[in-house]
């Protein structure tokens, strides 16, 4: 059976604005964050799902919210964000110092505790891979997440197997992402999530 699995990310917050790692911190959209979210919503064809899904960290939930205001996500801790421990908060400074810690942090070359891109890919895989086995035992054809840039990027360099400085060249605006086929539980092909010209 044919499945459709939809990956959004968040809307801007204030951690992207200030170049914060925040993972597991709870920040907030930022105004402009919210605006950009209700233009997407008529801007772009978020494919219709049968079921949706949530990181709990409130930046999630209310771009779910604005995104698919009648929908209700079953909420779950597997799509929350890299867990960067002792570095939540840090704040990289410059695009050099940005490009610099993400090289490294593809290598599996945490700067202190972090999560490394493996730890991400071993957990992100299984969640999603769960969440499409499970809808298709309950007889759905489709389901939407909304997440995070990191684990999303993790989750498709995972499921398709590719070099893991994809991550890299891989953009995830706010408020877009990727659309993936399943095949009788594989996954087949993934495609960027655009707007509408």
């Amino acid at each position: 059976m044919d499945f459709t699995l939809t990956l959004v990310r968040h809307g801007e917050s204030e951690a992207n604005v200030r170049h914060m790692l925040s993972g597991w911190l709870d920040v907030d959209l930022t105004e402009r964050g919210i605006e950009e979210l209700e233009e997407l919503r008529e801007r772009v064809d978020y494919p219709a799902s049968d079921a949706y899904y949530s990181s709990p960290l409130k930046r999630c939930v209310e771009t779910c919210r604005i995104l698919f205001p009648d929908k209700a996500p079953v909420i779950s801790d597997a799509f929350k964000e890299v867990a960067f421990h002792s570095m939540e908060g840090w704040i990289l400074s410059s695009k050099a110092e940005i490009d610099a810690y993400f090289e490294s942090w593809v290598r599996d070359e945490p700067y202190l505790d972090e999560e490394t891109i493996s730890d991400v890919m071993e957990r992100a895989r299984p969640a999603v891979m769960d969440v499409v086995s499970s809808c298709e035992k309950e007889g759905k054809r489709s389901a939407t997440i909304v997440m995070h840039s990191g684990i999303m990027r993790s989750a498709i360099i995972a499921l398709f197997a590719l070099d893991r400085r994809t991550f890299l060249e891989m953009s995830v605006p706010n408020g877009l992402g990727y659309v993936i086929t399943f095949s009788d539980l594989s996954p087949l092909s993934w495609r960027t999530l655009e707007r509408r010209i």
